[in-house]
């Protein structure tokens, strides 16, 4: 845990010094609400059908903005072989994927309310939309750190990492997106159960392959990061 916790501070103090993927995601996330406010907020009907999918493509195209320096800044600063010098591949991976998940988690919990009040629905299960956005930040984040690794030495590393992640993303997205609209309460009318049943397989599949990402990516950074 030291050497995670070394990390993970490391990121804190570059990205306050630079601020680099904190001034690229916000300015792309308000871009993106405030075309979203004014472009569908007297269009959509507060079923809530296309606020869940709103949330979900901009948690990962937020991803994709921000979450793809963890490695690519260590090339630029020519400073990734210090690290491989002096900690071990796994805390490498922790700590920068602790500070991912915190970057997704903050960004969701901004984000999410925001949709909500821009756009008209009916109800929300603040319970059940929490679940969902916080299990799926966690893959979300396992899978760019991981992915950022691959294209860190690239020369086409934007584009190249949201090739590499989007399909590994899609059970996410769709489990997610899932159990969002439950919690919306699409597709609830005629049924007895109550949103967390109706969201339990979902929130599942989201827990089970976040689980599976983090120890793959465990598993294999080691080859990825000395290779």
């Amino acid at each position: 845990m030291q050497g995670v916790t070394a990390i993970f501070l490391k990121e804190v103090r570059t990205e306050w010094r630079t601020r680099v993927a904190l001034s690229g995601v916000g300015l792309f996330v308000v871009g993106s609400l405030m075309l979203l406010g004014l472009g569908l907020k007297d269009k959509l009907s507060p079923s809530g059908d296309v606020q869940g999918p709103l949330i979900w493509i901009l948690a990962l195209f937020t991803a994709a903005t921000g979450l793809g320096r963890a490695f690519i800044q260590e090339e630029e600063r020519a400073t990734a072989m210090a690290l491989r010098l002096h900690a071990r591949p796994q805390d490498v991976w922790l700590g920068k994927f602790a500070f991912n998940t915190v970057l997704m988690l903050v960004l969701n919990a901004l984000t999410a309310p925001v949709i909500f009040s821009m756009l008209p629905v009916n109800q929300v299960n603040v319970g059940v939309v929490s679940f969902v956005l916080g299990v799926g930040s966690l893959a979300i984040a396992a899978i760019f750190t991981m992915m950022a690794a691959l294209v860190a030495q690239t020369t086409a590393r934007g584009g190249l990492l949201a090739a590499l992640a989007f399909p590994l993303l899609v059970p996410v997205f769709q489990a997610g997106l899932n159990g969002t609209k439950a919690a919306l309460g699409i597709g609830m009318q005629g049924t007895t159960k109550t949103v967390w049943q109706v969201a339990a397989g979902d929130m599942l599949m989201l827990g089970l392959y976040s689980a599976v990402a983090i120890v793959l990516s465990l598993w294999l950074f080691d080859f990825v990061w000395n290779d």
